[in-house]
C-alpha cells in the first residue's frame, strides 16, 4: 500500500474542483463580471483568468504544452496584446496582480468560464499522463522545491480559495445563496 497519490486521483481531483467554483457565478453576467466589493481583492472574471492561468502554468512546468495563446496573450508582452474578449493577459492575471474594473479590460464571463473549464481539463490530461514515480518530483513554484503531486492538491485548494472570493462577492452584492442550508442547520436557528 501506498500514500502517494495517483495520476489518475489527482486528475479527479483537478476536474472535481471546477464545478465547485463555477457554481458560484451564479448571478454574475457581463454587467457585473468587474464588480469588487470594499475589503474584496478580486472579481470574478479575473478569478476565472487567475485561476485558468495558474493551472496552464502548472501544466506547463510539469510536461504540458505552454499555456494556450487563443485563451492567454504570453506573459513578456511579445506580442503587445492586452487582456481582450478572446483572452487574458498572463501578466493581468498572474499572482499579485492587479484587478481592473473596466470591463472592456477582459473576455466576456462566458468567454472566461470556456478559458478556466479548458485549463481545468488540460492540466488534468497531463496528470493522467504521468507516470506515478513523477509525481515525487519536484519543480520551481514561485521560488520553492514543491513535488509535483503536492503542488496538484495545493492547486485544488487554490480553486476553493477563489470559490470562497466569490462566495464573499455575492454575499456583498445581496445574492442568493447557491449552497442551501441544511435541513439540521435550518432547524437549529428556528426560534421555538
Amino acid at each position: 500500500m501506498t500514500n502517494q497519490p495517483s495520476p489518475a486521483t489527482l486528475a479527479l481531483m483537478i476536474r472535481g474542483s471546477a464545478p465547485l467554483l463555477l457554481r458560484f457565478l451564479r448571478g454574475f453576467d457581463e454587467s457585473n463580471r468587474t464588480l469588487q466589493r470594499p475589503g474584496m481583492p478580486n472579481h470574478p472574471i479575473w478569478i476565472l483568468g487567475h485561476t485558468a492561468f495558474t493551472m496552464a502554468r502548472f501544466g506547463h512546468l510539469i510536461g504540458g504544452h505552454v499555456p494556450n495563446e487563443k485563451d492567454f496573450a504570453p506573459e513578456d508582452g511579445s506580442d503587445g496584446a492586452q487582456n481582450s474578449a478572446k483572452r487574458f493577459r498572463a501578466d493581468d492575471v498572474m499572482k499579485d496582480s492587479t484587478p481592473v474594473g473596466d470591463p472592456d479590460f477582459y473576455p466576456s464571463l462566458v468567454r472566461g468560464q470556456e478559458i478556466f473549464s479548458r485549463a481545468i481539463e488540460e492540466l488534468a490530461c497531463v496528470l493522467e499522463s504521468l507516470p506515478t514515480e513523477r509525481l515525487q518530483e519536484t519543480v520551481l513554484w514561485n521560488g520553492d522545491p514543491l513535488r509535483i503531486d503536492a503542488l496538484a492538491i495545493r492547486l485544488c485548494f487554490h480553486n476553493g480559495l477563489h470559490a470562497g472570493q466569490l462566495t464573499d462577492l455575492r454575499r456583498g452584492a445581496g445574492f442568493d445563496r447557491v449552497l442551501p442550508t441544511s435541513p439540521v442547520a435550518a432547524k437549529q436557528s428556528r426560534p421555538s
